[in-house]
Order: C-alpha cells, then sequence, then structure tokens
C-alpha cells in the first residue's frame, strides 16, 4: 500500500501545474472555438444574407480604400482582453472569469472565420486570414502569458475568500506580474501599428485572389 502511494506521488509530482493551467484555458479556447463555429452553423437564411451582404460591403470597401479600422477601435481589440485580464488576477471571481474570456475569445474568432466560409467559400478562409492574422499573432500570445500568470493568482484569493484561506499566508504579487503586463503591453502596441499597416495590405491581397 504505501510502495503504490509512493509510485502516486511521484506521477503527480511530474505535472507542473502551470502547464496545466495552460492546457485547461487551451481546452476552454478551443470548446469556445467549436461553439462559435456550430453557432455560425445555425444561422437561418435570412440572417445569412443579412451577413453576406454586410461583408460583401464590407468587401468593396476595402477593395476602394475606403476601410480603415480607427485607432480606438484596434485599441480596444488589442488591449480589451489584457486589461481584462490583468484586473481579474486582482479578483477571486476571476477563477471562473478567466476560463470564460478564453472560451469568448475562441467562439468570436472562430465566428468571424466560420462566417466568411460560409459567404465566400474557401476563399472566404483567404479574407479571414487577411483580416484576422496579423491581430492573433500579437493577441493571442498575450492573452495565454497573462491568463497562465493571471489565473493562480485569482484561485489563491477565491480559496482565501471561502474560508481556506484562514491558514494560509496573503496572496502576493511580486514585480515579475506588472512586468508581465508592461512587456505584454509593449508587444500589443506594436500589434496595434501593425494591424493598421499590413492588415489593409493582406486583405487586398486576399480579394484579389478570389
Amino acid at each position: 500500500m504505501r510502495g503504490r502511494m509512493v509510485l502516486r506521488t511521484i506521477r503527480l509530482g511530474g505535472w507542473d501545474p502551470n502547464l496545466m493551467r495552460l492546457l485547461l484555458l487551451a481546452l476552454a479556447f478551443l470548446a469556445g472555438a467549436l461553439a462559435g463555429h456550430l453557432y455560425a452553423g445555425s444561422c437561418g437564411e435570412e440572417a445569412w444574407e443579412a451577413l453576406g451582404q454586410y461583408l460583401g460591403d464590407y468587401c468593396r470597401a476595402y477593395d476602394g480604400g475606403g476601410a480603415e479600422i480607427s485607432l480606438v477601435s484596434c485599441v480596444v481589440m488589442y488591449f480589451g482582453y489584457a486589461v481584462l485580464l490583468f484586473l481579474l488576477g486582482f479578483s477571486a471571481a476571476g477563477v471562473i472569469l478567466i476560463p470564460a474570456l478564453s472560451g469568448m475569445f475562441g467562439f468570436f474568432s472562430m465566428y468571424t472565420v466560420s462566417c466568411f466560409v460560409r459567404c465566400y467559400g474557401r476563399a472566404g478562409a483567404a479574407l479571414a486570414l487577411g483580416a484576422m492574422v496579423v491581430r492573433l499573432v500579437f493577441t493571442l500570445p498575450c492573452f495565454f502569458l497573462l491568463a497562465g500568470a493571471a489565473w493562480p493568482l485569482s484561485t489563491e484569493l477565491f480559496a482565501l475568500s471561502f474560508g481556506r484561506g484562514k491558514r494560509s499566508s496573503p496572496v502576493l504579487y511580486g514585480s515579475r506580474y506588472f512586468l508581465l503586463f508592461v512587456l505584454c503591453g509593449a508587444f500589443l502596441a506594436l500589434g496595434v501599428f501593425c494591424e493598421r499597416l499590413l492588415t489593409p495590405l493582406l486583405f487586398r491581397l486576399a480579394l484579389g485572389a478570389i
């Protein structure tokens, strides 16, 4: 019996909790992406006609050089999730809301791709790539880095709030947490610049290939 307990301890000791948290967040993202794909496929014909007309107008405006995401909208798209994750690291509610944000991120990302594909077929995948690839290159790594740092802090706050913390030490926010947020902010600021510079070019290239 004692030997079995030792072996079980060795097996469990091999799991990195940070890796496990990242895997759970990735699963939440994939579950949200699947939900977004299924939801896009469940829309009625009238909704798809309206969406197809909207995307058609959007593509024509981009093709003519008249469409450009405003700086404010771009900053919100890039920094919205990052700021929310950073703040949720200071709240016990983050133990639930951080995985929920991961699922929401996956949902809206895949829903956008599915809408383009549903309206334009295989060419829609290229359009979605042109519209989103720059944003995802910058926002996705920052999302998981910040979520991976904020979630354990929020979990400790949750434990403190519901009794177990009476015998636990207070949650400490080291300089690493704030430094990570600053570095991600600088990376996302570069992403905003690249978004406004490269995304219109990539989208027009994708349009030209249709």
